[in-house]
């Protein structure tokens, strides 16, 4: 028997080289991402790639499964490739700890034969449709909140792109997140899964479901939406605007805690040793270093900063000041 052999009976021997055969990029490893990266793990993937920015906390262990106490503190992407080899040694991943800008978003995604959208944000969707588009890449789209879950294959030009059904992403204020609304873990368990079938068929060349797909598993409410029939100008003129926008530095508070998180595109790849020796050298200032980030308090700010140029600052600071502190220390 081999590891494989009851996803074959199903499957066949071809669409499981095709399986083996196949590189999969999954854009985040929260509470969806992390059922996205198990199941194509141990279905054998040949090839995997893990992209997100963030670190465990706490409060993802309700929901993310892939990780346990023990990761606390740890790059998800980093701490999710240990998990995955312990499950398939047999595979390839590969973890980026990185934001997806426009400046890198190619270079990480356009090598893939499917995209799996394990986002918590509009804009890092907004940037694989682009790509989507730009390269003909398949994706599948999905995400959880409270007790609702969507899914919806797209592959512009055979399907509607992401941006046929929604123009420009909504503002901040105006989308409910899990930070705000909360979330049950089964319901995020339900979409991982279900996004993963329909990666697999892309996978496999198999017709992916035509339909965005919404549940409630507490109201038991179902719909099945039609996607738009007629095509957006931007997919039709293959337009991406979201690739080539020339922001610099984009600050937003942190969700569910006081706080700022800074960005910047193009992404940098500091000398984070020659940086804390710059850093140490500060007044009321304590800093550690790791391998892919330095993290210090200074004047009661929790601060990380990472090899690509991102800053979280958690403490009562406003988006000015931790713009102010960024142009200060790194110029």
């Amino acid at each position: 028997m081999t590891r494989y052999a009851k996803q074959t009976l199903f499957l066949g021997n071809s669409n499981q080289q095709k399986i083996e055969n196949a590189c999969v990029v999954i854009v985040g490893l929260g509470a969806t991402g992390s059922i996205l990266a198990q199941w194509l793990a141990r279905a054998g993937i040949g090839t995997l790639h893990l992209i997100d920015r963030d670190i465990v906390d706490i409060t993802n262990l309700q929901r993310q499964l892939l990780y346990d106490e023990s990761d606390v503190g740890q790059p998800k992407a980093l701490a999710a490739e240990k998990k995955l080899r312990a499950i398939n040694s047999s595979i390839n991943i590969h973890a980026h700890v990185q934001d997806l800008v426009p400046d890198n978003a190619e270079h990480l995604l356009a090598h893939a034969h499917v995209i799996g959208d394990g986002t918590d944000n509009f804009e890092a969707r907004f940037l694989i449709n682009d790509v989507s588009i730009r390269h003909h890449i398949p994706w599948v789209y999905n995400g959880a909140i409270g007790s609702q879950g969507m899914v919806w294959p797209i592959h512009p030009p055979s399907t509607a792109c992401f941006r046929c059904l929604m123009e420009y992403p909504p503002e901040q204020s105006d989308v409910d997140t899990c930070d705000t609304t909360g979330v049950l873990g089964p319901v995020t368990g339900l979409i991982g899964s279900w996004a993963s079938v329909e990666i697999l068929k892309f996978v496999i060349g198999q017709a992916p479901q035509s339909d965005l797909v919404r549940f409630d598993q507490w109201t038991n409410e179902r719909q099945f939406i039609q996607a738009p029939s007629i095509r957006c100008r931007f997919c039709k003129e293959g337009i991406t605007e979201f690739l080539d926008t020339p922001w610099q530095i984009k600050t937003s508070s942190l969700c569910g805690a006081p706080g700022v998180q800074l960005r910047v595109n193009p992404s940098r790849n500091l000398d984070l040793p020659h940086l804390l020796s710059q850093l140490k050298a500060r007044k009321d200032s304590n800093w550690k270093l790791t391998p892919l980030f330095i993290q210090g308090i200074e004047r009661k700010i929790a601060i990380t900063i990472f090899r690509d140029g991102r800053m979280l600052f958690r403490g009562d600071i406003l988006p000015d000041i931790a713009q102010k502190w960024f142009h200060e220390v790194l110029g």
